[in-house]
């Protein structure tokens, strides 16, 4: 029966088969249809199938996002002028101040820094709440303040100078009494110069200090160097272009203007102070530009007596004794034949003294004077101030002076770090910065050994070691160095000197003799590699070669460069975060790789590796000596400017890599929330964020001094030069092959 049963059903089982099978293949085409329409629709970014993204709505969040789209102009295509595209915004909101020469974003922070010192200063004096070394700061700045007092002294400070031994001016002849009469039987370059050094902080043609020595960084060693010209580019006295010679001609004119103003005749002032110019000019042509001077080339140690035999026309020894005060420092007395020096240019000094030793006495008489005289000009009274102006006009486009309580804001800056630094961060430095410095240091340093061990293919395995080694050594120090928070250490180290409301350039030059003075104290001592003196207000970072470090000052950890913790981290890891990366890869780039984890020019890196490495730099130099600078009117010069191009290539891949990361172990993978009222993923933010620190313009003569003196690559350069070689970059902006920001193949990276 079973059996029966079961036959006779065959034949419905067989339709009933068929139908279902005629359902399901309509079913598979239908969803077929669906699903090729749905993917087309995504395709074409119609519509999205993930879920709707979160916007943060933060108070922190609407004034980033505020922040971001005043500087950017979206009407820029992002893969042909990322520059233009983050910056145009804020460049047209923030023409250049007429006392500034440029102006930017790192400028504005700077000023932004200078009023809240300003606000600092300008409250009255405690005797109960002000430590001493305060105290000190707001009467000296109260002093720079007393402009009815400057302009009544006029020039008579500096005059007084004038009359008296060594610096008497030829000039002058005896139109200002015959005690300023200048004698050629009494004169001595020697003496001028080391009272120029060792009294005012100023160098010429020689400058002497104390630095570690380089291949044994644990001790200070006195090194000797080239000295600065007046102009700030070699190239302004050396050069037959049109600028060059405007430049030479408003100098000169400059000179003679104000040996005028000062007493001499205009006739005896044009002819001496031609003579002058020509003498600079031969010491323009002697000296090692920048590019030239490399750590091994400098690296010259010899004894005082090696130094005499060697360059015998000048009394070296002489000349380090007079400059030291063995009354501040008993223990120098004993400096000697035997003591040590590093002389950096070998060449220049011989050069210098042929030249020297050919040239009349009175013209070396008057250059020096001249010197000291142009130092101290804006300590004087309007009139010479306005003389500076007319100068400064043709040199750097400027039309009118910066206001009193800038200068004056910077001069205390300067003559007393610590105790402007110990009022900043007194208020105006939040402790938990400190912990996500530590955050974004670790992140980088985790990215650099990680593309190290992973991405570079042209270092052998025994110098990534010790890459890895040094990597791992460097240290960061942030905000301020813990002693300025000792009020006796700050009390004590300003003691001796005694200020008054009343005597601006007497305090001037009290505040000048500590600061030639002050780095002589560490001869004799070991250096304290875990310290750091950097002044905190500076508004910028640090590599120290010699104790391998990376110091990162309260000054620069402000928004737009660092963000706290309650705003996207995008924006700090494209700002701060790169800076910091910057600053770690400087311990790589073409200088700071010849010193290892101690801070020793001592070579660890195997001969394949380094010729590697010299292979490597040379696209990046041909990169940027390609990039023509249309305000300056000349090319970015690559080989100046790479040390600074590899620091700004590898500080972006670290921070980059280090983001991501962030990205993945603290919100497992999840993106930040998206800010409002801006079309930007947080890796777009992260590169908006990092140009946004770069914006900056400049007037002509300003662009043009950055291409002739500047170790950095002009900002739009330093922008489209690193990022255009990054791939992560072109994947976030989807930038094309070809486009200038997408360098393809061309792309150039060591680190």
């Amino acid at each position: 029966m079973e059996g029966e049963a079961t036959g006779n059903s065959v034949p419905g089982t067989k339709r009933t088969a068929s139908k279902a099978i005629r359902i399901a293949l309509g079913v598979f085409i239908s969803v077929t249809v669906v699903l090729g329409i749905v993917l087309f629709l995504v395709s074409q970014g119609l519509i999205n199938l993930y879920p709707k993204q979160q916007y943060c709505l933060t108070s922190e969040c609407i004034e980033s996002a505020a922040s971001i789209l005043s500087k950017v102009n979206q009407s820029v295509d992002p893969c042909e002028n990322f520059f233009r595209f983050a910056c145009d915004g804020w460049t047209s909101n923030n023409p250049i101040p007429e006392d500034s020469s440029n102006y930017g974003v790192y400028p504005w922070l700077r000023q932004n820094v200078d009023l809240k010192l300003k606000a600092l200063l300008e409250k009255p004096i405690s005797k109960r709440r002000d430590s001493e070394a305060v105290q000190k700061a707001k009467i000296l700045y109260s002093s720079c303040m007393n402009e009815n007092k400057i302009e009544k002294a006029d020039a008579k400070p500096l005059l007084s100078i004038l009359k008296h031994s060594p610096f008497r001016w030829p000039v002058l002849e005896s139109n200002i009494g015959p005690e300023g009469q200048w004698s050629e039987r009494k004169f001595s370059m020697l003496q001028t110069l080391a009272t120029f050094r060792g009294q005012y902080s100023n160098s010429v043609f020689i400058r002497l200090y104390v630095s570690p020595d380089d291949k044994s960084s644990n001790k200070h060693i006195l090194k000797l160097d080239q000295a600065t010209l007046c102009l700030s580019a070699r190239e302004d006295y050396l050069d037959n272009t049109t600028e060059a010679k405007s430049y030479r001609d408003a100098f000169l004119q400059f000179m003679v203007d104000i040996a005028v103003l000062l007493g001499a005749n205009a006739s005896r002032a044009e002819s001496d102070m031609k003579s002058v110019l020509k003498l600079e000019i031969k010491i323009a042509e002697i000296m090692i530009p920048h590019e030239n001077r490399s750590s091994e080339t400098m690296y010259n140690k010899m004894n005082i007596s090696a130094l005499s035999t060697m360059i015998p026309q000048f009394d070296w020894l002489g000349y380090i004794k007079r400059v030291i005060d063995t009354k501040l420092y008993p223990q120098l007395k004993d400096i000697g034949p035997s003591e040590n020096v590093i002389v950096r240019v070998p060449q220049y000094f011989k050069d210098l003294f042929r030249i020297l030793g050919n040239e009349r006495k009175k013209t070396i008489a008057n250059y020096l004077v001249w010197r000291m005289v142009y130092s101290r000009l804006f300590n004087l009274s309007r009139r010479f101030q306005y003389r500076w102006l007319e100068f400064s006009r043709v040199i750097e486009g400027t039309t009118s002076l910066p206001p009193q309580w800038d200068k004056c804001v910077n001069f205390v800056e300067g003559a007393l770090p610590y105790a402007i630094g110990r009022m900043f961060v007194d208020v105006h430095f939040q402790e938990d910065k400190r912990e996500m410095m530590a955050e974004l240091t670790e992140g980088i340093r985790w990215a650099f050994i990680d593309m190290l061990e992973k991405e570079n293919d042209w270092m052998d395995s025994g110098t990534k070691r010790k890459a890895k080694e040094k990597a791992k050594a460097v240290l960061a120090k942030v905000g301020y160095p813990e002693f300025i928070m000792n009020d006796t250490y700050i009390n004590e180290d300003i003691k001796t000197m005694k200020f008054s409301e009343n005597d601006y350039f007497g305090n001037v030059l009290q505040t000048r003799k500590y600061l030639a003075q002050s780095d002589f104290y560490w001869l004799r001592k070991e250096v304290p590699k875990t310290e750091w003196f950097t002044s905190p207000t500076t508004v910028n970072a640090f590599y120290s070669a010699s104790t391998n470090q990376i110091r990162f000052p309260a000054g620069e950890l402000q928004k737009p460069f660092f963000w706290g913790t309650e705003y996207p981290r995008s924006l700090s890891y494209g700002a701060i975060g790169v800076i910091v990366g910057h600053e770690f890869t400087h311990g790589f780039d073409n200088n700071g790789r010849k010193y290892d984890k101690n801070g020793n020019l001592d070579p660890w890196w195997s001969t394949d590796s380094e010729e590697n490495f010299k292979e490597k730099s040379k696209c990046m130099i041909n990169q940027y000596n390609s990039y023509y600078w249309k305000r300056a009117g000349l090319n970015v010069k690559g080989k100046r400017t790479l040390a600074e191009n590899i620091a700004d290539n590898g500080g972006l891949r670290e921070a980059f890599r280090a983001y991501r990361k962030w990205i993945e172990e603290k919100r497992q993978g999840v993106e930040e929330a998206l800010l409002p009222g801006i079309p930007f993923t947080h890796n777009q933010l992260f590169f908006l964020s990092y140009a946004h620190v770069r914006c900056n313009s400049f007037r002509p003569e300003s662009a043009r001094e950055q291409i002739y003196t500047g170790v950095h690559s002009p900002p739009h350069f330093r922008v489209i030069g690193a990022m255009s070689n990054f791939e992560e970059f072109r994947k976030a902006f989807n930038c094309p092959v070809n486009s200038t920001m997408n360098r393809g193949a061309e792309s150039c990276r060591l680190w």
